[in-house]
């Protein structure tokens, strides 16, 4: 299964499908590692791959860092006047995750290279 294969590339993310979490957040799905929440019983293997994508920033940057760079891009964008969706879509993580969420053996080798 396509899951399976994409387990094998990141250890120890630990997959919760079906959750409220997600759903309340308005969502299709949220990494706070190591759980990935997903808002759907059966995620699109496109979503899984998005969150993997952010399990391996976390994995190469470490959890708090990940999660600082995270929330400073955001505030920076909503300070310069931008929208929720607006300051999401414009952090670097979010634009690494969308732009190669297609490709399924994305590694992360190019991104974050000078982080």
């Amino acid at each position: 299964m396509l899951i399976t294969a994409l387990l094998k590339r990141i250890s120890n993310p630990i997959l919760v499908k079906n959750s409220k979490l997600a759903r309340k957040l308005n969502v299709n799905a949220i990494v706070l590692y190591p759980f990935i929440f997903f808002g759907d019983k059966n995620p699109d293997e496109y979503i899984v791959n998005h969150e993997f994508i952010h399990i391996l920033q976390i994995k190469k940057l470490g959890v708090l860092k990940f999660y600082i760079l995270y929330l400073y891009e955001y505030i920076q964008h909503r300070l310069k006047k931008k929208n929720h969706y607006e300051a999401y879509m414009a952090i670097s993580f979010e634009k690494e995750a969308y732009a190669n969420q297609h490709n399924l053996a994305y590694n992360g080798a190019e991104f974050h290279k000078n982080t």
